[in-house]
């Protein structure tokens, strides 16, 4: 797994992007600010979402690639297609509809697949009653949905820290460290962040982060 490196403060103004645990802690993520928009103000332009969503946080642009995806997938459809004057110069944009249902914004592109592997290992570490990291790789791994074990071997890492597990053997040359999950806060993943904090959405609030000194150590 690939940790996401989280933007800072004046980036993500620009970008129209919070850091996660500012956008989870009581604010929903810009995904959903878009698709909750849309549920609610149907049909719509992708400037009408943007004032709905957030503006300025949110971009005209991002929730135009927001908008693209879902089509793709089939989660929404244009109820007004864009028309065009005499030299192809356009005067009507397309609006978008609700074409699959769901309360909880939809993942696309590169962010389902991730998504879906990070649910995957949190589901398994909630099924079974001990674990080591190739354990969890293998029960999160379905069709479609491939989890590398030195991803999840990353990811209990990042969760062992933040005190998720009782530790049932501790790790030693050529033999895994085995865990049982004591922490089990919901349904929600935990996430880690960019700069490697691990962020719980069923807690709204950030369950470990490096410190200082462990921050200075790998620059």
């Amino acid at each position: 797994m690939r940790p996401q490196v989280e933007p800072s403060a004046p980036s993500a103004r620009r970008s129209g992007r919070l850091p996660l645990h500012m956008e989870c802690a009581g604010m929903p993520t810009q995904r959903q600010r878009i698709w909750t928009a849309l549920r609610r103000h149907q049909p719509a332009t992708a400037e009408q979402l943007q004032e709905h969503a957030g503006k300025p946080w949110v971009s005209v642009d991002q929730v135009q690639h927001y908008l693209t995806e879902l089509t793709a997938a089939g989660w929404v459809q244009q109820a007004v297609k864009p028309g065009r004057r005499r030299g192809g110069q356009q005067f009507t944009a397309a609006s978008y509809v609700v074409a699959r249902d769901a309360i909880e914004a939809p993942r696309t592109g590169k962010s389902a697949t991730a998504g879906l592997g990070v649910l995957a290992m949190w589901r398994a570490m909630r099924a079974l009653k001990e674990f080591d990291y190739q354990d969890v790789a293998a029960a999160a791994s379905i069709p479609g949905c491939q989890v590398k074990a030195s991803t999840a071997k990353t990811y209990l890492l990042l969760l062992a820290r933040a005190k998720y597990f009782a530790v049932i053997r501790p790790a030693k040359p050529g033999t895994p460290a085995r865990y049982r999950l004591v922490r089990d806060t919901g349904a929600h993943a935990p996430a880690v962040t960019r700069r490697k904090c691990v962020f719980d959405r069923n807690l709204g609030a950030i369950t470990w982060e490096q410190s200082v000194q462990e921050v200075g150590d790998v620059q």
